[in-house]
């Protein structure tokens, strides 16, 4: 998905009267729950079905078919705010999430416009005024239907105060709502899902994410590799319902999960979402066949020892395209006293998943993760003789 937040660099603005809450609602995190810092810990699926039945009732998403030009959207007083038109005028005023705006941004502004109106906006509230019409401009002739997802908050500014309703997200008028807590009853009604340990939790405003133990949880012991699945959903399109195998490492500072491509199903959120039920149904099996291969290589992993393995992790990372910043935790993990000792190739892999801990979000640390995977793989392949020499 574009990302329409890159800031445009400007000259220092004048400073202006600090706002009593955010212009645009951040990313929230509604449960993190689950086994952490070497402390096995798991739910049940029915557990994670009441919260998630919890947060749905409280919230009481709404979808509104409408166009940018039948929606007014302002800038002004320290707040982005929207409000739909009707016969009598402006109608209920909103909040804006910060996904929403990036994605309304992408789609009815130039190339990094909506980073330029904010930036503008903070000017001072003449420049408010201006982004609020700059977007109104472009706004007036796009008669195009969208779908736009709201649901009810708190307000930032006022966290004591009674909840408002939001634009958490815009999507096209294709776009099929599959809430994640439909997700979870379609697992709770696959048989082989269904009485799976939950090892960990992860519920934002962006996307929900599930790990579910292959085994019985009296099994699991620390640093012992576990075959895992992995469920994923965003109910603001920017990731696929999706289904994926691999393995879990229970150790003394975080859960860690890494896996190859090796079984993974995704959905996209058009069409009829029935679809996703019954293919839902369906992927289980194969991932848990399937997932034992991400084991064995892991294991197999162990056997491999690298000559210098910092350099090699580096230029590994560089060829991942990692950011700095990331590469230089990873490194720095690899004498961590959680990671695999000896310089060897599940020790890179255990240093990859130990940073990708620190990520901003959840779809920064999926993306981290997957260069453990991999690296994993490319390390087997370039092993001679259960080493990898350093060029």
């Amino acid at each position: 998905m574009p990302n329409d937040l890159t800031p445009i660099t400007t000259p220092a603005p004048t400073p202006v009267p600090a706002v009593a809450g955010p212009r645009l609602v951040p990313d929230r995190t509604f449960a993190a729950r689950g086994s952490q810092r070497g402390v096995l810990s798991t739910l049940t699926l029915e557990e994670v079905r009441d919260h998630l039945a919890r947060v749905t009732s409280a919230q009481k998403a709404e979808e509104v078919e409408r166009s940018f030009s039948n929606m007014h959207l302002s800038f002004e007083g320290g707040r982005v705010w929207a409000e739909f038109l009707g016969p009598q005028g402006r109608g209920e005023r909103m909040l804006v999430h910060k996904t929403a705006y990036g994605q309304m941004a992408s789609n009815l502004l130039p190339a990094r416009g909506g980073g330029f109106l904010l930036d503008q906006a903070a000017l001072g509230s003449p420049a408010e005024k201006v982004s609020t019409l700059s977007w109104a401009s472009f706004a007036r002739e796009d008669i195009k239907p969208r779908m736009f997802r709201t649901v009810l908050t708190r307000d930032p500014a006022n966290p004591t105060g009674g909840p408002v309703r939001m634009i958490r997200s815009q999507h096209s008028q294709g776009y099929a709502p599959y809430d994640s807590l439909r997700f979870v009853n379609d697992l709770l009604d696959t048989a082989e899902v269904r009485d799976l340990p939950v090892l960990q939790y992860h519920l934002s405003d962006g996307a929900m994410r599930l790990r579910f133990a292959l085994k019985p949880g009296e099994e699991i012991a620390l640093r012992e590799p576990t075959p895992m699945m992995e469920a994923w959903n965003s109910e603001t399109g920017q990731r696929s319902v999706g289904l994926s195998g691999g393995i879990w490492k229970l150790i003394c500072t975080n859960g860690m999960g890494s896996w190859e491509k090796s079984s993974e199903w995704r959905w996209r959120h058009y069409g009829n979402a029935g679809r996703i039920s019954d293919g839902v149904r369906s992927a289980v099996d194969e991932i848990r066949v399937t997932s034992g291969g991400v084991l064995d290589a892991y294991h197999r992993a162990l056997d491999v020892a690298i000559d210098d393995a910092a350099a090699w992790l580096e230029r590994e990372l560089v060829r991942e395209q990692a950011p700095a910043v990331f590469t230089a935790s990873a490194i720095r993990a690899l004498t961590d006293e959680t990671t695999t000792p000896g310089g060897l190739l599940a020790s890179a892999v255990d240093a990859v998943t130990l940073a990708a801990q620190d990520a901003e979000d959840l779809f920064a640390q999926a993306e981290y993760e997957a260069f453990a995977a991999r690296i994993m793989r490319r390390g087997l392949a370039n092993a001679r003789d259960g080493r990898i020499v350093e060029a």
